[in-house]
């Protein structure tokens, strides 16, 4: 996968958890919580990547997914 599917698949993930206007331009430097999603949906987003991307997130790592491209970023190393 490249770069651009992996944050075009991250970005369609997050854009179903969005609840406050998820029509909103999406960039790699958005935050989460810029985004809409608290600390639960985050989760929620972590575990759907690790199913569609067939990875694992260690419980460990959870904190260190700020930004989109965290995400992003460690779809890509894992793979």
């Amino acid at each position: 996968m490249t770069v651009d599917q992996v944050a075009a698949d991250i970005e369609q993930l997050t854009r179903k958890l969005m609840t406050e206007n998820p029509e909103r331009p999406i960039s790699a430097d958005d935050t989460f919580v810029d985004l809409g999603l608290d600390s639960l949906k985050l989760v929620d987003l972590l575990g759907a990547a690790e199913v569609h991307f067939d990875i694992e997130v260690p419980d460990e790592e959870v904190g260190n997914f700020v930004r989109v491209q965290d995400l992003t970023d460690f779809v890509l190393a894992a793979k």
